[in-house]
């Protein structure tokens, strides 16, 4: 039985701030850590990379022209993949935007991906390419930076919360089939 949940315009408001505060804070804190970083340890290659955590971590400047994992590198992507993120901050927005029922984790999982799209986007867009400083050497993950973590950890709460809630859209009952029950947002 699908179970249908109408916010107050109050709630729903205050649901829209959380998620474009978080969504802006998101993409400040990917550029600020990038802009830092970058600034104390210089362009990739200028020197030994500082541990921060002997045997897992270290800061490592690099710059990565392609996606995930250096894929689409070898080939002038620029754009394409600037592309595909401009196409997507519209749909996270409007993903959000539709849900009758924005349960906390889908808020907030959607702003972290959105921010991190912000991040790596602005990257791309001003240099053609994206800023990576943190290095997990102890299993030689490829670097990384604050975007690609809250895009990350937005996508995996979204699955989670995905798996839990199920559909945020149910359906209207159909002639001849019985109400849906109301229940309450957390």
């Amino acid at each position: 039985m699908a179970v249908t949940v109408e916010l107050s315009g109050a709630t729903k408001k205050v649901r829209r701030a959380v998620f474009f505060s978080v969504m802006v804070v998101a993409a400040v804190l990917d550029l600020w850590s990038k802009a830092y970083a970058f600034e104390k340890l210089g362009p990739p290659g200028r020197g030994p990379a500082p541990i921060v955590i002997p045997g897992v971590l270290k800061w490592e400047t690099a710059l990565n022209k392609g996606v995930a994992w250096g894929m689409l590198s070898q080939q002038n992507a620029r754009w394409f993949i600037a592309a595909l993120s401009i196409i997507a901050l519209p749909l996270i927005v409007g993903c959000f935007l539709r849900a009758k029922v924005p349960t906390w984790p889908y808020t907030v999982a959607l702003a972290f991906i959105g921010g991190g799209t912000i991040g790596n986007l602005y990257d791309r867009v001003a240099t053609g390419m994206v800023r990576d400083f943190i290095y997990v050497y102890c299993i030689n993950f490829p670097v990384f930076n604050v975007a690609d973590s809250f895009i990350c950890v937005g996508a995996t709460l979204f699955a989670l919360e995905s798996l839990i809630v199920g559909d945020r859209n149910p359906k209207k009952p159909g002639p001849g089939e019985p109400p849906v029950a109301e229940a309450a947002v957390p």
